[in-house]
């Protein structure tokens, strides 16, 4: 693949992401799934973590709550950025692995009708969440994620997400 075609690639999933980030993120009451912190699939992996461009939230008083992707070991984990012990905050994972035919930022709806999902936390007092896996290599399964958090006025969780990369 050249370099050009690349960057015209990311370019187009970028301007996807936030135009979908726009138009689906989730703000009031979460239906979590009944899981605890031990639902994690890791603590902490050394990595490059980024930011998944369209899956973050604000969340008022100038902070937000983003899924960082990791582009090695694929975990992904949510964080508070700029940290503030006043929120939780935990990561969704899919149960399964997602369907090819899904969007990258599939909705609610299709994770649930796909085996719905477990939730790794939530964090409390902390900047960000443990680990789940995004990506099972082994297995060719793709997971969808999303970054939540909360605090005395709510829940807020961002849009799902396919690592298909």
């Amino acid at each position: 693949m050249s370099y050009k075609n690349t960057t015209a690639k990311r370019s187009m999933k970028i301007l996807f992401a936030v135009v979908v980030g726009a138009a689906a993120t989730t703000v009031g009451p979460i239906s979590a799934a009944n899981a605890t912190t031990g639902e994690c699939d890791k603590t902490w992996v050394p990595d490059y973590y980024q930011e998944v461009g369209g899956a973050d939230i604000y969340l008022g008083n100038a902070r937000f709550v983003k899924l960082m992707n990791g582009g090695a070991f694929n975990y992904s984990y949510a964080q508070i950025s700029p940290s503030d012990s006043g929120y939780t905050v935990w990561v969704d994972r899919s149960l399964q692995g997602m369907p090819s035919s899904l969007p990258m930022f599939p909705t609610t709806e299709q994770v649930q009708a796909n085996g719905g999902w477990k939730q790794c936390g939530p964090f409390y007092s902390s900047s960000s969440s443990n680990l789940v896996m995004n990506w099972n290599t082994d297995q060719q399964r793709h997971y969808a994620v999303r970054a939540c958090a909360r605090n005395a006025l709510g829940s807020y969780c961002g849009n799902w997400y396919i690592d298909r990369s």
